[in-house]
């Protein structure tokens, strides 16, 4: 998954998933099993006010259950209570969604054009050939070191202002 795809996955801004990662000492690797429990971390921190580390082990305990299992308890204190409450078969849903979406969309797009494939680089030749490249000359010209490569240029172009009409300067 791309950057944007992880973050859309997860139902999250760009920036705040970097910032999550170094929070929590942790370098996603951008799978859907990340992407779902840091998905039910921000929904944790964010929407319900946990703390980042809070929210990553209730997120943790939360999807140990199964989506069936409906609205599941986490986080209980020792005496039972308070907690918190998730519907896990709604948040599976709700991830699944979006990283349905994020696939989909592709994310954000990178600018520029796309950069070319070449896997068979004799078909290119051969078509440069074909059009009329002299591919020899070429080759000759890459042997050559940087100094030979200048001097051939000197020289040419030595002989184009030799051959330039006596009456015509500086075209």
């Amino acid at each position: 998954m791309t950057r944007a795809q992880f973050a859309a996955a997860a139902r999250a801004d760009e920036k705040w998933v970097e910032n999550a990662g170094r929070l929590l000492g942790r370098r996603f690797r951008r799978t859907r099993e990340e992407s779902r429990w840091l998905g039910l971390v921000s929904v944790l921190s964010r929407e319900v006010g946990i703390t980042l580390d809070h929210a990553a082990r209730l997120a943790d305990e939360a999807l140990a259950y199964q989506a069936w299992e409906g609205t599941v308890v986490v986080g209980l204190s020792e005496d039972g209570v308070a907690g918190v409450s998730i519907d896990i078969g709604r948040y599976h849903s709700a991830w699944a969604a979006a990283l349905s979406a994020a696939v989909e969309n592709g994310g954000a797009r990178q600018s520029g054009r796309p950069r070319p494939v070449f896997r068979n680089n004799t078909a290119l030749i051969e078509r440069a050939a074909d059009y009329g490249v002299d591919i020899d000359l070429l080759r000759a010209g890459l042997r050559m070191r940087v100094s030979e490569r200048l001097q051939a240029l000197e020289e040419n172009a030595r002989f184009i202002s030799a051959i330039r009409p006596a009456g015509r300067s500086g075209t």
